[in-house]
Parts: structure tokens; sequence; C-alpha cells
């Protein structure tokens, strides 16, 4: 899923669709986070504040898990609600490039470690 939602990410990123990217981006690296949860605990947390908690303790018990990743959870999840919820702030391409970045890192990362748990 997150694979399908950076892809997604990178056409809108294409298309000047800014907004779109970045909660696109956001989405792909939640998805990333739940996975390597699911295949280290069985379990996929449904909300963002437990995934993000669930990392956080996987990376304490000593995942390989960058700081980026959990810092990126919380940012773009900001800027999730905000263009969910409101007030929306127009994404700039900067920004939404950004948020593409960190979040293909955060893809590639998890990719990573769900390839040495098997």
């Amino acid at each position: 899923m997150a694979e399908k939602q950076i892809l997604q990410a990178r056409r809108a990123l294409n298309a000047d669709l800014y907004e779109f990217a970045a909660r696109e981006s956001y989405l792909a690296a939640l998805s990333a986070a739940r996975a390597i949860i699911f295949e280290k605990t069985g379990n996929a947390p449904k909300t963002h504040s437990g995934a993000r908690s669930e990392l956080a303790r996987l990376r304490y018990e000593g995942l390989e898990v960058g700081e980026t990743f959990l810092s990126y959870l919380a940012t773009g999840f900001e800027m999730k609600s905000d263009l969910d919820y409101g007030p929306v702030t127009p994404v700039q391409r900067q920004e939404a490039e950004q948020a593409f970045a960190t979040a293909h890192s955060c893809v590639a990362a998890a990719k990573a470690i769900l390839s040495d748990l098997k």
C-alpha cells in the first residue's frame, strides 16, 4: 500500500497538485510504519497516534528506525490534518517536494527493515 501511495504522491506532484501530494506522502509513510509494526507484532494500529507510539516503542527496543521517520509521522500528520479539517494553508511546491522526499525515504527504510526481518 505504501508503494502505491508514494507513486500517487509522485503523480500528484508532477501534476502540480501539491496538497494531494503532501497528503498522499504522509499516508505512504504511515502505511510503511504500519507494515513494520504488523510484521514485528502481528497487529496493525488503526490510528496515527497508535502507529507512532508503537513504532517509537519498537525503536526503543532496538529496531533500526531513523528519527526522521518518527518525526515525519508527527509533522506529516499535522499537515494532513490541516488539509483535511482546516484552516487550510496552501501547500507550496517546495513543501510538497520535501514531504514526498521524506516519505519516499520512510518507505525505502521500511522496505529495508522488512527485508531484514525475513
